[in-house]
């Protein structure tokens, strides 16, 4: 059910995450960053229901002042965070969550203070920048992906540049494994690099999934308890998202091969759309769309559920840690909210 509806400006928006979703006990963090270079992070306030099923402990204390009634199911703009002069292209939190860096086609990667709006850092680059990611082991190091086909290494504290590694075609989505040993580079070619993280990048295996470029890359942890590999969820512009099984040869956990289990129909052939996950019932592939409509696709059974709000193409989605509400984002600047009806499904966990 759309809940909400939340415009900034008529710029389009790129992409959409939320935070700081164990900080504060009364509301979550949802940062959304458009085509024209501004970020705007929104602070979504949890409903009752929400309020009720969440563990007491909180990593921050939850001294946060308790809010008014009046607040619930409220969204007030937290912070802006202005600097950047052309799109923006990637968007994540830090490990605290304290900072969020964003990655632009203006050539730079920046860190913002995400409670105050405030820069603290630009690294610049060559080239336009689409993508970037911490990696897991180290949190002092990011690495960056240009439009030159190399990717860098990049020492958080200094801008050192630690390592430079050219690939083969531009890089336009990265994600880590949930070992944090493996790195996925999707291409504009189609191809997705399979790199080992130890001191380093090291080119593993490649595979060539698709004749469009890919846009967007989702892990998904194994399931044991549904007998489901660690899989990847991938959007590509030749209108499909391809479901991937990932390999691991014990003991050591090598990823070993990656293979398709399923390819689903997603109308896309020219945005750099984004899709998630959403851990409910088996599983949901969430995926924007270039026919104004978010695709929701059952992971077991692979029926499809169209949520219809938008009247422009929907470029960004995004779930919070509760599964309770999901967040789309359109390329006239419009973020819509949905609120999920039925919670059945959290008491059985």
């Amino acid at each position: 059910r759309a809940v909400q509806q939340l415009q900034d400006s008529e710029s389009a928006v790129t992409c959409i995450c939320f935070g700081q979703e164990r900080l504060h006990k009364q509301y979550i963090l949802l940062a959304a960053a458009s085509k024209d270079g501004t970020v705007v992070i929104y602070r979504c306030y949890r409903t009752q229901k929400e309020l009720a099923m969440m563990e007491v402990a909180f990593a921050g204390g939850s001294e946060d002042e308790p809010s008014p009634s009046e607040q619930r199911d409220q969204i007030v703009v937290h912070s802006r965070l202005v600097g950047h002069s052309r799109a923006i292209t990637s968007i994540f939190f830090n490990l605290l969550e304290d900072q969020l860096v964003t990655t632009s086609i203006d050539k730079s990667v920046r860190f913002w203070q995400v409670d105050t709006g405030e820069m603290l850092k630009v690294f610049t680059d060559s080239s336009p920048v689409p993508v970037a990611a911490f990696l897991p082991f180290n949190p002092q190091v990011f690495v960056a992906a240009n439009s030159n086909a190399v990717l860098r290494l990049v020492n958080v504290q200094n801008g050192l540049v630690l390592q430079k590694l050219k690939v083969e075609t531009e890089v336009r989505a990265l994600k880590f494994d949930d070992t944090g040993a493996f790195l996925l580079a999707g291409t504009k070619n189609g191809s997705i690099h399979v790199l080992e993280n130890s001191e380093g990048l090291k080119f593993k295996f490649k595979v060539h999934l698709a004749r469009g470029g890919v846009t967007c890359i989702t892990f998904v942890p194994a399931r044991p308890e549904q007998n489901m590999p660690a899989s990847l969820l991938v959007n590509t512009s030749d209108s499909s998202v391809t479901i991937i099984d990932c390999t691991y040869e014990a003991p050591q956990g090598i990823l070993t091969n990656l293979t398709v289990r399923n390819r689903v129909k997603v109308a896309h052939s020219l945005l750099p759309l984004k899709c998630c996950f959403s851990p409910s019932g088996g599983g949901y592939l969430i995926s924007g769309s270039e026919d104004r409509e978010v695709y929701i696709y059952n992971l077991h059974t692979y029926k499809v559920q169209h949520l219809k709000h938008h009247v422009v193409p929907v470029v960004a989605v995004a779930v919070n840690q509760q599964d309770t509400l999901l967040a789309s984002a359109d390329s006239v600047g419009r973020i819509v909210l949905w609120r999920r009806l039925d919670f059945s499904h959290l008491a059985e966990q």
